[in-house]
């Protein structure tokens, strides 16, 4: 301002001075009457220029102020918040606040997204959610929240509720505070108290242990059955992972398995671990789990329950010890095989006993579920047809069956064994597999076999 009035002193001066060199009294009066003219004109022009230069000047100055303390404001308000928070100009951030970078991985890079668009940090497959919503908050004083993708420093995608709130009254500059939750960091609860009420007394009275765990892991909810079977309460559990509680052998599975799950490579599994109890014991559990992701590659927490089966196993140990023992009553005595096998054409085994090698020469596994060799061929070729069909005749009428054949070796030795075996079927008369023993016949022992045979059958 002072420039523009020293301007016009100094042209004033000159005018002044320019005009008494020329001034003539004997002019004519309308050259005197148009030079007062222009002299008047010129000094109106001033003056309403010294009255309008301040108010234009004033105009934008008053706005850009508010503009920077709106900005300053918000991220003196978003540095503050314990949820995560940003300020946001248009589509680029201007300030992200601690939570907002730990939520995403990105604790200490602050500078790195400083100015970097917000696209950046969200899912391709939600960029035009987050323009149409940006554009919606420009238009209206709306409070509304929208799902999307958020990406997490490796990449992988977060669920995320997000919601904007303009950081001043004319939303002229789009600068809004952008708040978000993810949806995987705190415990699911109904909006039905009633409704609440009953799955949490369902869930309580489980003889399953109920478990979810966040996205690092952390354990954040589990039912009273954890207690009742491993005398931890769930209170002093919380926030540490289940790996503290799983046995040492069985935790590279359970890493394994887990990690799948909470990185989004796998949605669903299911395995056998062990527990240890409070006071040091171990227990048997299968693991049912799955996750709350919808998409591959996306981050969430883990769900899922845990059974007791350390009954099942003790049962499966009682049960392998009795076939042992059966089979050291007479494996020592006679060549003999037991076997489990498919009723197919090839009778495909399953199992095979040790004692497969004394009587056919191959080891169990050169015969058990191979696709190149089966105990068909084995079997004597004159021999093949009148076993199989006595076989099937037998089974048909669910009775068991004895029969005296031939066998060649490795060596191609001719060998006479005998065969009792029968039918497993299920409730529905189903025929499920063939189980039965294989006696080398040839052997001086054979009736020392066939006694220990008839015991163990009466004991059976």
């Amino acid at each position: 301002m002072s420039i523009i009035l020293f301007s016009l002193v100094m042209l004033s001066s000159i005018f002044v001075l320019v005009l008494g060199f020329w001034w003539d009294s004997s002019a004519p009066f309308k050259v005197h009457i148009s030079t007062l003219a222009a002299v008047l004109a010129m000094f109106l022009s001033a003056i309403l220029a010294m009255t309008l230069y301040p108010r234009l000047k004033r105009r934008p100055q008053s706005q850009s102020p508010i503009a920077f303390d709106d900005v300053i404001w918000g991220q003196d308000l978003s540095s503050k918040l314990s949820t995560p928070a940003a300020v946001i100009d248009g589509y680029n951030i201007k300030f992200a606040n601690n939570a907002f970078l730990k939520e995403l991985g990105m604790n200490g890079m602050r500078d790195m997204i400083t100015d970097l668009p917000l696209t950046n940090l969200i899912h391709p497959s939600s960029h035009q959610q987050m323009t149409d919503f940006i554009s919606r908050q420009h238009n209206q004083r709306s409070s509304e929240t929208m799902m999307l993708r958020m990406l997490y420093v490796d990449g992988t995608t977060i669920p995320a509720q997000i919601s904007l709130s303009p950081l001043n009254s004319l939303q002229q500059h789009g600068q809004f505070l952008l708040q978000f939750t993810t949806t995987t960091s705190s415990e699911p609860t109904s909006t039905k108290l009633d409704i609440d009420h009953t799955y949490r007394y369902l869930i309580d009275r489980l003889d399953q242990i109920v478990f979810q765990m966040n996205v690092d892991q952390k354990i954040i909810f589990l039912n009273p059955a954890w207690e009742r079977m491993l005398d931890y309460t769930p209170q002093e559990c919380m926030q540490k992972t289940l790996f503290q509680f799983i046995h040492p052998e069985d935790l590279p599975l359970a890493e394994a398995r887990i990690n799948a799950l909470t990185e989004g490579k796998r949605h669903h599994s299911q395995f056998e671990l062990r527990l240890i109890a409070k006071n040091g014991r171990s227990q048997w559990f299968e693991m049912r789990a799955s996750t709350t992701a919808r998409l591959k590659s996306e981050r969430s927490s883990v769900m899922g329950t845990l059974t007791d089966i350390s009954r099942i196993k003790q049962t499966s140990a009682d049960l392998k010890a009795s076939s042992r023992l059966a089979n050291d009553m007479i494996m020592p005595n006679v060549p003999c095989m037991l076997y489990r096998c498919k009723n197919d054409r090839n009778w495909t085994f399953d199992y095979v006993s040790e004692g497969c090698l004394e009587v056919t020469e191959y080891q169990p596994y050169e015969i058990t579920n191979s696709l190149h060799f089966n105990y068909m061929q084995l079997i004597y070729p004159d021999d093949q047809q009148r076993v199989w069909e006595y076989v099937q005749q037998q089974v048909n009428q669910q009775r068991s069956f004895q029969i005296i054949y031939r066998i060649q070796t490795r060596s191609n030795k001719i060998k006479w064994v005998m065969e009792r075996g029968k039918g497993v079927f299920s409730g529905t008369d189903e025929l499920l597999t063939l189980e039965g023993i294989i006696i080398d016949i040839s052997s001086d022992n054979y009736q020392a076999m066939m006694t220990g045979l008839e015991h163990i059958t009466s004991e059976q």
